[in-house]
């Protein structure tokens, strides 16, 4: 079954990926039970259709925002709240306190992956004014929560794996399930990861790949990614 049911001209293959990815959200993580990783895509939800919050305002310090009862830790809600409403004003002092109301920082990294998922499917469904992608039921087993002692902090404020390339492919190295889920989105909504130098003239989209960049950079400019 598509992601989406549109008159609109949607390629397949971006129908096709989203699905997975909300089958994936739905898949017991290392960190993240699949009700969980659930619950992180909700909280974007909620998160992007609530009233603005400040940066500097937590949703779990106004009344009646949240539940007590959130299958979430409040540490994690005010991250998804965050990351997604004001990613330009994270910064290293802001992580280190989420980390230190006892988040595991491999789980922030799995978090970061799902919210960043979700953010990008379903603004993609809000801007052509779709129904979001509907979200399967979540997978009953329990996640590992195994620390990996190889990964470690080095190039980002996250532990990530001793691999080659570039940032932005290094930084969910901690959990490869999320790697492989990013490189899925960005191969339907982008490029492959793997083409990022060599894909310069692809038909995929119907933008050529010069006016991707053109668009790519304008947004990353008025969203500060200082990457």
């Amino acid at each position: 079954m598509p992601a989406y049911s549109s008159e609109l001209p949607i390629r397949p293959d971006l129908n096709d990926t989203h699905e997975e990815l909300a089958k994936r959200w739905a898949t017991t993580g290392l960190w993240w039970s699949g009700a969980e990783r659930l619950a992180i895509v909700e909280e974007v939800r909620a998160a992007r259709d609530s009233e603005p919050l400040a940066p500097w305002e937590s949703p779990s310090a106004v009344e009646g925002l949240i539940s007590e009862e959130h299958i979430l830790p409040i540490a994690a809600v005010d991250a998804i709240w965050r990351i997604t409403n004001h990613p330009g004003t994270l910064t290293a002092e802001w992580h280190a306190s989420i980390v230190g109301q006892g988040l595991n920082p491999e789980a922030y990294a799995e978090l970061v992956g799902v919210v960043a998922q979700a953010n990008a499917v379903d603004r993609f469904a809000d801007a052509l004014n779709l129904e979001r992608v509907s979200l399967p039921e979540p997978s009953h087993l329990e996640p590992a929560q195994s620390p990996d002692p190889s990964v470690q902090v080095s190039s980002h404020w996250v532990p990530t794996a001793k691999i080659k390339g570039p940032n932005v492919v290094k930084a969910l190295s901690a959990v490869p399930f999320e790697n492989e889920s990013m490189q899925l989105l960005s191969s339907v909504q982008y490029v492959g990861l793997g083409d990022l130098l060599s894909d310069l003239v692809s038909d995929q989209n119907s933008l050529s790949r010069m006016q991707v960049e053109v668009i790519a950079a304008r947004t990353s400019k008025l969203n500060e990614c200082f990457y």
